[in-house]
C-alpha cells in the first residue's frame, strides 16, 4: 500500500483481486495484515499493499452481512454508471505519445483543476481510470497511455466482440424458435447463417473442426447435448437433408470428379481401344453374370473344347490397359480406394460414363481384357493355363437366376460346373472354410421408399462365379510370384480351427456362430498360403472397376505380358497399398453405418410392431436375439420373468427405434 495513512474503520477501499478492483469495507488491521468485509458479503485478510486506493467514503452504523454487501453491489453499479460520464479520450489524448507512467494525481488535478473535488468524484475517476483497457495501461505506479493505433486496435476488437454478442444473441434466438417449431418458411435468416455454418463444420468433422468448442457453445446454450441432437437441429432448421450423411464429408467423399478426370474420360472414350499386343478374342462365345442392375461389370467366361481338353476363360476388364498409370483418372481411382455402395446411391471409383463406354463388359461391345485361359482334362485336373491381354466381345449379360439355369440345361454350362465344383472340392481338401452366408440388399427407390431384400448367395451361378473368380486369383497370384514380380498378396497362413466345420449350416444360429471364425485375411507384400480359401498364393485381380488395388495387380500382370517388366517397383507398392487399404477400410465403415441407418429407419416405420427373432444367448437377465430378417444379432429386453433359451424363435416388439443415434429397443413378447 503507497497511500501515507491506514484507512479507517468503515471506510471504502478498493483492493486488488485477481488484477482488477473490488470493492471493500475497512474492519480493522491487525498485524501485518487488513481485514475487509468483501463485495462476496465476507470477512478477507490481504496484505496491505493489494490496497489500491482508499476513498475516504465510509459506510457508517449497524448494519448487518447482508444489508453491507448490497450496500457495495449498490456503489459498484453506480460507478460504473458513473465512469460512463468521465472524459477518458480527453485525458488520454493530454498524454498520448508519451512513453511514461502518470500518477493518480496528476491525472486528477488535469481533470477536475485546482478547485475542490469530492471524495465520490476522486472515486469515480479512479474507477473509470483503473477499470480502462483502451486508453491508459497500468503500472506500479499510475498509468501509461497507450499508442494511438493499439488503443484503434482495441477499439476495433470491442466493436468486433459487441458485434458478435449481437449477432449471437439473435442466432440464439432464432434456434430456440426452430427448436420451439417456430422456423422461419422461407429458409435460414442471412444474419444466422455463419452459426449455420458452424453447426454444419461441427457435425461434419466433430471435433477435428477448428471451432468445434464454439459450435458446442452454442448447442449448449440452446439445450443440446450431442452431436445427432445438432444434425436434427439442423435438419429441422431446413439446413441439412433429412438422410444426408456427414461421415461423407467428413472422409472427403464426393460424387463429382476434378475437371481433369473428365476430360481424360472423354478422351479414353473417343481414342477407342488399343489393338497391338492384343489377342482378337472377339469371336469366343463369352457370358457374364451379375446382378441385375450391376453397372460395373468386371469379369466374364468362357469354355470351349480343344484337343488339349476343356478350356475356362475368365475375362476381367482390362482398365490397366486403358487408364494410364499416373493419369488424372487413375490417381483419382486411387485416393477413392473404391467403389462405394450405399443404399440410396453409388459413388463410383470412375465416372459412371467411362464405365459404361469403355470399363464395363457390356454385351454386344468390345473391351479390352486381361484374360485367363485355364485347360482341364476329363477329370478337372489343370493341364495348363496362360495369361494374355485381349479385346473381347460379351455375348450375353446374365442375371444369377438365367447363369443358374444356364449351369443346369447346357451342356457347355454344365461342365463349367463340373469343374467348378471340383475345385471347390479341391479347396475343401486342402483345408478350405467355405462359408455362405446370405446377403441384405437395402435400396431406396426413386419415392425414398425402403426396399430390403435377402439374398442367398448358394445358387449355382454363385458357386460357379466364385470358384472362378479365385481360380483368377490364385493363378494371378502364381504368375506374380514365379515371374518375381512385386505384389499385393492375402495370405492367412493359420489353419481353419476344427471347432467351426462341426457348426450345424441348418441352424438359423449359424451365421452367428461361424461369423466368430472369420477373420480378416493378412495384407503385405509376401506370397503365403491362404488356408480359409485352401489355396498356395491368392491376389486380387477380379474388380478393377471398383477396387484400386485389383488395377495395381493387373497392371504388373498386364506390363509383365505386353513389356517383360513390372509396372510398379516392389518400395511403390510398398507405399501405395498402406493408404489403399486404409482408404478401403474407411469405405466398407461408411457402407455399414449407411446400411444399418436406412435398416434402422425401416424399423422405425414398424415401431409398436413385432418381428422375429432367434435367441442367440443368454446371460443372467441379459439376452441377445439375430433378426434372420435382417441378418444382424442384437441385445433385447426380456419382457417377463421367463427366460427363453438360446435357439429359441421369438417374437419381439419394436419398442424405439432412433436411426441417428443407432437406437434399437427391442423386447421378447
Amino acid at each position: 500500500m503507497t497511500q501515507t495513512r491506514f484507512p479507517t474503520p468503515g471506510e471504502v477501499v478498493l483492493f486488488r483481486k485477481r488484477k482488477e478492483p473490488s470493492l471493500g469495507i475497512f474492519i480493522r488491521a491487525l498485524g501485518d495484515k487488513l481485514t475487509l468485509f468483501s463485495e462476496e458479503g465476507r470477512e478477507a485478510d490481504i496484505d496491505p499493499d493489494k490496497v489500491a486506493f482508499m476513498s475516504g467514503i465510509r459506510i457508517e452504523g449497524e448494519f448487518t452481512a447482508s444489508e453491507k454487501k448490497l450496500k457495495l453491489r449498490d456503489l459498484r453499479r453506480d460507478l460504473d454508471v458513473e465512469k460512463q460520464d468521465i472524459d477518458l479520450v480527453t485525458i488520454w489524448q493530454c498524454y498520448e505519445g508519451s512513453q511514461d507512467e502518470v500518477p493518480f494525481d496528476e491525472l486528477l488535478s488535469l481533470y477536475f483543476g485546482d478547485n475542490g473535488v469530492s471524495d465520490r468524484e476522486r472515486l469515480a475517476l479512479f474507477w473509470a481510470v483503473d477499470k480502462d483497457d483502451i486508453y491508459f495501461r497500468r503500472g506500479e505506479g499510475g498509468y501509461s497511455p497507450r499508442a494511438q493505433e493499439e488503443a484503434a486496435e482495441i477499439i476495433r476488437k470491442k466493436e468486433n466482440e459487441e458485434r458478435k454478442k449481437y449477432e449471437l444473441e439473435k442466432a440464439l434466438y432464432w434456434a430456440k424458435g426452430v427448436l420451439h417449431g417456430n422456423a422461419p418458411s422461407n429458409g435460414v435468416p442471412e444474419e444466422v447463417s455463419g452459426y449455420v455454418e458452424l453447426l454444419r463444420g461441427y457435425v461434419t468433422y466433430l471435433d477435428k473442426f477448428g471451432r468445434s468448442p464454439e459450435a458446442k457453445s452454442f448447442l449448449s446454450e440452446i439445450g443440446i447435448r450431442d452431436v445427432e441432437g445438432a444434425l436434427e437441429f439442423l435438419i429441422k432448421a431446413g439446413a441439412w437433408r433429412e438422410d444426408e450423411d456427414p461421415i461423407l464429408k467428413r472422409f472427403s467423399i464426393r460424387d463429382e470428379f476434378p475437371d481433369g478426370v473428365e476430360i481424360e474420360s472423354d478422351n479414353l472414350i473417343a481414342g477407342g481401344l488399343p489393338s497391338e499386343g492384343f489377342e482378337d478374342l472377339t469371336d469366343l462365345d463369352i457370358f457374364s453374370i451379375d446382378d441385375e442392375n450391376t453397372e460395373d461389370i468386371d469379369d466374364a467366361l468362357s469354355i470351349r473344347e480343344t484337343d488339349a481338353g476343356t478350356e475356362v476363360g475368365i475375362h476381367i476388364s482390362n482398365v490397366a490397359a486403358l487408364v494410364p498409370k499416373w493419369s488424372d483418372a487413375d490417381e483419382e481411382a486411387g485416393r477413392r480406394s473404391e467403389t462405394i455402395y450405399l443404399p440410396e446411391k453409388r459413388i463410383h471409383m470412375f465416372p459412371l460414363r467411362l464405365v459404361r463406354e469403355r470399363l464395363s463388359l457390356v454385351e454386344g461391345t468390345q473391351r479390352l481384357s486381361l484374360t485367363l485361359f485355364v485347360t482341364f482334362d476329363g477329370e478337372n485336373n489343370i493341364r495348363g493355363q496362360r495369361f494374355t491381354n485381349s479385346i473381347v466381345r460379351v455375348r450375353k449379360n446374365m442375371s444369377y437366376a438365367e447363369g443358374s439355369e444356364f449351369f443346369q440345361n447346357d451342356p457347355a454350362g454344365i461342365r463349367m460346373k463340373e469343374i467348378a465344383q471340383s475345385l471347390r472340392g479341391g479347396r475343401l481338401e486342402a483345408g478350405a472354410l467355405i462359408v455362405q452366408l446370405p446377403q441384405l440388399k437395402i435400396r431406396i427407390n426413386g419415392d425414398g421408399r425402403i426396399k430390403i431384400e435377402k439374398n442367398n448367395m448358394n445358387s449355382i451361378a454363385h458357386v460357379v462365379v466364385a470358384e472362378m473368380m479365385i481360380l483368377m486369383n490364385r493363378m494371378s497370384g502364381r504368375f506374380l510370384k514365379e515371374n518375381k514380380v512385386p505384389g499385393i498378396f492375402r495370405s492367412q497362413p493359420e489353419p481353419v480351427p476344427d471347432d467351426v466345420r462341426t457348426l450345424d449350416d441348418t441352424s438359423p444360429l449359424y451365421p452367428v456362430r461361424v461369423v466368430k471364425y472369420l477373420r480378416a485375411p493378412r495384407v503385405g507384400l509376401n506370397p503365403e498360403p491362404h488356408m480359409s480359401l485352401g489355396i498356395d498364393v491368392y491376389t486380387q485381380v477380379t474388380s478393377p472397376i471398383r477396387r484400386y488395388p485389383d488395377i495395381i495387380m493387373q497392371r504388373q500382370i498386364v506390363s509383365e505380358l505386353l513389356y517383360g517388366e513390372a509396372a510398379y517397383s516392389e518400395e511403390e507398392i510398398e507405399n501405395l497399398y498402406p493408404r489403399i487399404e486404409a482408404g478401403i477400410r474407411e469405405k466398407r465403415t461408411i457402407e455399414r453405418q449407411r446400411e444399418r441407418y436406412w435398416l434402422y429407419k425401416h424399423l422405425r416405420s414398424l415401431e409398436g410392431g413385432e418381428i422375429e427373432g432367434v435367441i442367440s444367448s443368454v446371460q443372467d437377465t441379459k439376452a441377445s436375439a439375430y433378426l434372420p430378417d435382417y441378418l444382424f444379432e442384437t441385445p433385447v429386453s426380456l419382457g417377463s420373468d421367463r427366460v427363453p433359451e438360446e435357439g429359441a424363435r421369438v417374437r419381439l416388439r419394436v419398442r424405439k427405434v432412433d436411426p441417428l443415434r443407432k437406437i434399437l429397443s427391442l423386447a421378447i413378447m
